[in-house]
């Protein structure tokens, strides 16, 4: 019993001397992002202002390039403030682990006395130390630990949230930018046709209503391209927000085209089984259970609420010897009637029912949530085919006809302006369908927890 206590105190010892900075936990943070996303070296070790410097002068490089989809996901996870906000949850695991492992402060209490007899002044010191808190250090520091590891496991969920999110901003970006190029195509083409039809008015060959009809034509198509500078606008800032954006920062450009479709996805048929095994939401809830279950039998162990002992010394007042110190010990012990812990404990187990219909509850809504995504990231991918080698060529080859009767004067102008105009419309709605499809592909990687296997375009 000896040698157990003296471990309890050594190893209370050593952790009072822990560091209270989660450099592990940050770490473990870091490679499950690096697993999940690709992303490497995005959750700094240190908290300290060399290192945030570091992490604005990286952020600075990156800005400065063309935007692409990998480093627009890599200024998020270094610079998004909520995920910034979100890591300090380490911190507090980690603090309150090394908290875990400490002693309590001893008590010191005294009096004072004087004797009623003239015998002067007397009184005592005591100093006292929880037992209790002793030997409920190592249960106290499993359930810490469960606390940590749940913290890092949130802290990834949320990295793969705004991974997630930055992925949908960056592609809803990029296609708003396409599409904004497309409306001014299909602007220039109805201003070509106004022009057109004024001229034609002016020598009688066109009736005021036909040149109203072309004038109408070409104010719906400024009015739709207003409507895609707003949306192209709302798409950048919202980017913005989530790269964590200010001030010259916001001139960023993007570099990339529409990414094009696989030429096939991934085997899909085994994404339930393995969301379930590896999706970080469902490891946190796995972890809260856990942690439940190690507070009860911390609670049940410390039924006896408290134990007190320490030296005790006291100068005794009022004795044939006079002022006499005298020295001895003291025990205080909290007598569990009237609580003896069982509603806390009842509190608890509820508490742990709930956790785990929960964790059910997730696992189910998860596979759920599997079914319905990857279906329509299968439904996405047919849309695209379909436009991909159906109604694009079909556009390109009723553009390149008509071109040919205008040029054999079978056709006039207007006709062959509509044929190209039907044709950008057809892009545009390409655009979004392969937009539609990535944000599918990246909505099921999240609810997978990871990467989906990669394949080749």
């Amino acid at each position: 019993m000896i040698r157990r206590s003296t471990l309890i105190v050594a190893a209370a010892t050593l952790c009072a001397c822990a560091s209270v900075q989660p450099t592990k936990s940050r770490q473990k943070v870091g490679e499950i992002v690096e697993q999940r996303t690709g992303a490497k070296d995005v959750i700094t070790d240190k908290q300290d202002e060399d290192s945030r410097a570091l992490v604005r002068d990286r952020v600075a490089a990156l800005v400065a390039k063309p935007l692409t989809l990998e480093r627009a996901v890599a200024i998020a996870l270094l610079n998004n403030r909520e995920l910034r906000a979100v890591l300090e949850e380490l911190g507090v695991a980690q603090a309150d682990l090394v908290q875990a492992g400490l002693l309590q402060n001893p008590t010191i209490a005294g009096d004072l006395v004087n004797s009623t007899k003239g015998n002067g002044l007397g009184g005592g010191v005591a100093l006292t130390q929880s037992l209790l808190s002793v030997f409920l250090i190592p249960a106290k520091r499993r359930l810490a630990k469960s606390q940590v590891a749940h913290a890092v496991v949130t802290v990834g969920q949320a990295a793969l949230m705004l991974t997630r999110d930055v992925r949908v901003g960056y592609l809803a970006a990029l296609a708003a930018e396409r599409d904004l190029e497309l409306q001014r195509t299909m602007v220039q083409a109805a201003e070509v046709a106004d022009e057109l039809a004024t001229r034609q008015l002016e020598v009688g060959n066109l009736t005021m209503l036909d040149r109203q009809l072309f004038a109408a034509a070409l104010d719906e198509a400024r009015v739709h391209w207003a409507d895609a500078q707003i949306e192209a606008t709302v798409a950048r800032e919202e980017l913005t927000r989530m790269l964590g954006l200010w001030g010259e920062g916001v001139s960023w450009t993007l570099a990339d085209a529409m990414p094009v479709l696989p030429a096939k996805d991934a085997d899909l048929s085994a994404l339930e089984s393995r969301a379930i095994r590896e999706r970080l939401d469902l490891s946190a809830a796995r972890v809260e259970i856990d942690s439940i279950k190690h507070a009860i039998g911390l609670r049940r162990r410390g039924v006896i609420a408290q134990i007190d002992a320490g030296p005790v010394a006291r100068n005794e007042v009022g004795t044939d010897a006079g002022h006499e110190w005298v020295i001895g010990a003291e025990l205080s012990l909290e007598i569990p009637i009237f609580d003896p812990g069982h509603a806390d404990v009842g509190r608890m187990q509820a508490y742990l029912r709930q956790a785990e219909h929960r964790l059910q509850d997730a696992a189910i809504s998860a596979r759920s949530q599997i079914r319905v995504q990857r279906e329509q990231l299968v439904a996405a991918r047919r849309k695209v085919e379909y436009y991909r080698d159906t109604i694009l060529p079909r556009a390109e080859e009723i553009t390149d006809l008509t071109l040919l009767q205008y040029n054999a004067m079978l056709l006039g102008t207007y006709q062959l302006l509509e044929t190209r105009s039907d044709q950008t419309e057809a892009r545009r709605e390409f655009v979004q369908a392969l937009r539609e499809y990535w944000t599918a592909h990246s909505e099921l990687e999240l609810a997978v927890g990871g990467r989906l296997p990669s394949t080749a375009p």
